[in-house]
């Protein structure tokens, strides 16, 4: 029987080579409105274009391009080329747990021409880190895979230098998804809002019309993906063990990452009906977060370590 690390590495394996999950018809971001809301927030307010601009600009302008940057949970290495593309490092390390996504961030990287990125494959769980090695660490959602997270953000802790930063973008909900009552409450009553023409499924295999929100299973969540918000709820208690958080900004998503789950790509044409609904849903999200009612599952943490 394969080991939970296995089981991980083959999870996010087949995600890097068919990454439909995050198609624009089933997942939430991909819809450009609820992007641009998501960004808006992530920037906390100011007029960048995403949030990688937004950390460069507000906290690592001065030493740009940085001698040496991490990035932890690559992936395929998008985070990676976009900040080469943006000349903000000499040296950038990355590691990512699953061998074929580092195999494709490596090609990737390769053909655009940016040979200045080394990439390997390693477990954030278990990983050592050089001393005073790195001017900045990156998280771009990678962080609520971790469950040996005392260990890895003490490593982080000790590789930054002096005044280095930690730059986090991620996601801090509920461990394994266990939403609570309150949002359980919230997101069944705003699906019964949604039209249900605006409630086709676009998941293979489900039902034409979606009947209720994609609220998960956490033993499902956990059988599915041993890593998956495995401890994600205790991110911030831990990250401040270590670390000064010099800002952190509510990006949203408690509602609406479950609520479009599935049923995105009825958002993103040019319904105009179909914006107007969109408008109401997000505008309830960010009112229940900014009052204080719900709080944000999403968050983006820049911070120094202590």
């Amino acid at each position: 029987m394969p080991s939970q690390v296995d089981r991980v590495i083959e999870r996010w394996s087949a995600q890097a080579e068919n990454p439909s999950e995050f198609s624009a018809a089933v997942y939430w971001l991909a819809i450009p409105e609820v992007h641009a809301y998501f960004t808006r927030r992530a920037t906390g307010g100011l007029n960048y274009p995403d949030w990688v601009t937004y950390c460069l600009g507000e906290f690592l302008a001065p030493i740009l391009p940085a001698e040496r940057m991490l990035s932890i949970g690559c992936g395929t290495g998008g985070l990676e080329r976009q900040l080469a593309a943006k000349n903000a490092f000499a040296q950038c390390d990355a590691f990512d747990i699953s061998s074929a996504a580092i195999d494709l961030a490596r090609q990737h990287a390769n053909e655009a021409g940016f040979h200045h990125i080394e990439y390997r494959a390693d477990d954030g769980n278990h990983v050592n880190l050089p001393f005073r090695h790195y001017d900045a660490i990156w998280f771009n959602g990678s962080l609520h895979h971790i469950e040996a997270l005392e260990h890895l953000l003490l490593e982080c802790a000790g590789a930054l230098k002096p005044n280095g930063w930690l730059l986090v973008n991620e996601y801090v909900g509920a461990s394994r998804f266990a939403l609570t009552s309150r949002q359980k409450t919230l997101l069944n009553a705003l699906f019964a809002m949604i039209p249900e023409r605006y409630r086709r499924s676009f998941v293979p295999g489900a039902p034409q019309y979606a009947s209720a929100p994609a609220i998960p299973d956490p033993l499902m969540v956990a059988h599915t993906d041993p890593s998956e918000a495995v401890r994600s709820g205790e991110i911030l208690e831990v990250l401040q063990r270590y670390f000064t958080i010099v800002r952190l900004n509510k990006s949203g998503g408690s509602l609406l990452q479950f609520l479009l789950s599935g049923i995105a790509g009825n958002f993103a044409g040019d319904d105009l009906d179909a914006k107007r609904v969109l408008q109401i849903l997000m505008q309830i999200e960010e009112t229940l977060i900014d009052i204080g009612d719900l709080e944000s599952d999403f968050v983006l943490i820049a911070a120094q370590a202590k």
